[in-house]
């Protein structure tokens, strides 16, 4: 309808879904440490290989250097457009630097295109590394020792504010940085045991009524188990006793039967003997007679 006015309200969820569409797209043309909001170093160290050395570098040497050239422009262009929270002063400072390397190093952006051909030629080169060397699937505990060397193999350097390999470290260096390391574990530890004895007052305050509910029920079933027990108790008891009764009885009723015939079998006699004395006293009397 040409005389249709369209609503304001849909004109702004229109380019707001716009706004999302492009924000989505640009995020798929960014580093994976932007995608999946990964931890970013708060500083950029650039450790890099002179290029023009004696003896000159093997290409693989070469490759390694082009590809820390990579990430280190990398980490500028997220620094810039995807600051970290800092000082006002010092971020500003920080993206001036930023901006300053990117003039000299620009950012290449790449079509998604692009990008897919980029990850099948890298997955292909990973599946052929695995296969060359004979690698499977990598487990957590073969993982974590890889990881563990390869950070004992840098050192942060705490005057310098910057890493670098423990093999060129001096003693002094060695020293002051497990000094530092100490202290950010310290520190660490400290805040953690703030932030759990925080948490633990909080749950406490809106789980106190369960607790105190547990606590009346839980007394309520160590109770009943004590009874259940002392009932349990007084069952196996009776139990035993039954089993002593029924194994009694018959001797009892067999000594009872013993009983009763020796008795029959002595008032048998009795009134034997007695029937005998009053025919003896009856003929007595006849004779006196």
């Amino acid at each position: 309808d040409q005389y249709r006015v369209e609503d304001q309200a849909d004109v702004d969820l229109r380019a707001l879904q716009v706004a999302l569409a492009q924000k989505e797209e640009e995020l798929r043309s960014r580093s994976q440490v932007i995608q999946r909001s990964l931890p970013r170093p708060a500083e950029i160290n650039i450790v890099l290989r002179p290029p023009n050395t004696e003896p000159p570098l093997t290409e693989l040497q070469k490759a390694e250097e082009l590809i820390k050239q990579e990430m280190i422009t990398m980490l500028h262009y997220d620094a810039l457009h995807n600051p970290l929270e800092t000082k006002r002063q010092a971020n500003v400072l920080s993206q001036a630097h930023h901006m300053a390397y990117l003039e000299q190093k620009p950012y290449q952006t790449f079509t998604p295109q692009e990008l897919t051909k980029a990850e099948e030629l890298l997955k292909k080169e990973m599946d052929t590394v695995k296969q060359g060397m004979g690698h499977g699937d990598l487990s957590i505990e073969s993982f974590t020792q890889v990881w563990e060397e390869c950070l004992g193999q840098v050192l942060f350097l705490a005057n310098q504010n910057r890493y670098t390999r423990a093999n060129l470290a001096s003693k002094k260096d060695r020293l002051e940085s497990l000094e530092k390391r100490l202290e950010q574990n310290r520190s660490h530890m400290t805040k953690e045991a703030k932030r759990a004895a925080k948490m633990e007052r909080k749950i406490k305050i809106i789980t106190g009524g369960y607790q105190t509910r547990a606590q009346g029920v839980i007394k309520q079933l160590q109770d009943m188990h004590d009874q259940i027990e002392q009932a349990r108790m007084e069952l196996s008891t009776f139990k035993f006793l039954k089993e002593q009764e029924e194994a009694a009885i018959p001797r009892r009723i067999e000594s009872l039967t013993e009983d009763v015939s020796r008795q029959m079998e002595r008032e048998r006699q009795l009134q034997k003997k007695y029937g005998e004395l009053q025919r003896i006293s009856e003929e007595s009397n006849m004779s006196k007679a």
